[in-house]
């Protein structure tokens, strides 16, 4: 599974962290960005197992201007 953060669209107010730490990092002040074992290029694209595919989900739905894709 690729999951991806438009960076220009993050506002980081950290509901995706909230959701799925597993995945996903948060600091104030910051954008969200994608935990360093599963970055594939750069902080704001990844690849995760399909055991954490539902929790990416969370993440994206939780998203209050839908800056988080999860694809296949």
């Amino acid at each position: 599974m690729k999951v991806t953060i438009d960076q220009e669209e993050c506002v980081g107010c950290g509901a995706c962290e909230e959701s799925c730490a597993e995945i996903f990092a948060f600091e104030a002040g910051a954008q969200a960005r994608i935990k360093t074992n599963y970055q594939t290029n750069g902080l704001f694209e990844g690849e995760i197992p399909d055991e954490l595919l539902s929790c990416a989900q969370d993440a994206a739905e939780s998203c209050p201007i839908e800056a988080i894709r999860v694809t296949r």
